[in-house]
């Protein structure tokens, strides 16, 4: 009889332990995209990213973004004023007035220059307009100390922009290559180099 109680009991307990263990799995939930969707999703990320990382890599060497970088703006300031100082001096000289006019077209263009290539065909232009000027200058001043500190002021602020010109054409050199391998390179600006250094 306890045989037999026990034959009938065996199939129930066995029903209850597959119950309890359907209990316990996790349901499985569908995903929110199917697998195609999901790759096109990755893809259109992966582009996003790319176009972004490009962007800010090319965003340091955009034709106006020498201009912003570091002290370049009080330096090409700090150029101008020095040039001027330079001329009021050598004015002292009275030479011909050709050379101060050449002195304030540079400095002009220097001023009005917005992109790298500009701040250094106008700065190269305003080096050379000040030498002519200076050394027409000192042979008629001669020993004159104030028109060697103004020339030494000048050169000095010429020295720290072409300082910040390698730095800045570093970058440029490195946006280039970038620019170079994009397969949409109408999406950006070419970048621009500092020319004369």
């Amino acid at each position: 009889m306890a045989s037999a109680q026990a034959a009938q009991m065996a199939p129930e307990t066995n029903n209850n332990q597959q119950k309890t263990r359907k209990a316990a799995e996790p349901a499985v939930k569908k995903p929110l995209l199917n697998r195609p969707a999901g790759i096109a999703v990755g893809v259109v990320l992966l582009c996003a990213a790319l176009v972004v990382g490009n962007g800010r890599a090319l965003q340091k060497a955009t034709p106006t973004s020498f201009l912003r970088q570091g002290s370049v703006a009080s330096l090409v300031d700090e150029r101008i004023t020095s040039a001027k100082n330079a001329e009021s001096v050598a004015k002292q000289a009275n030479l011909e007035a050709t050379y101060y006019t050449e002195v304030e077209t540079a400095a002009d263009s220097l001023k009005k220059a917005k992109t790298a290539r500009e701040v250094s065909a106008a700065d190269q232009a305003l080096m050379t307009a000040v030498g002519n000027m200076t050394g027409a200058a000192s042979s008629v001043l001669t020993g004159n100390t104030h028109l060697t500190n103004a020339m030494d002021t000048f050169n000095d602020a010429g020295n720290m922009l072409r300082y910040e010109a390698q730095d800045y054409n570093k970058k440029a050199e490195k946006a280039k290559k970038v620019y170079e391998g994009l397969p949409f390179k109408f999406l950006f600006g070419q970048p621009d180099y500092y020319e004369g250094v």
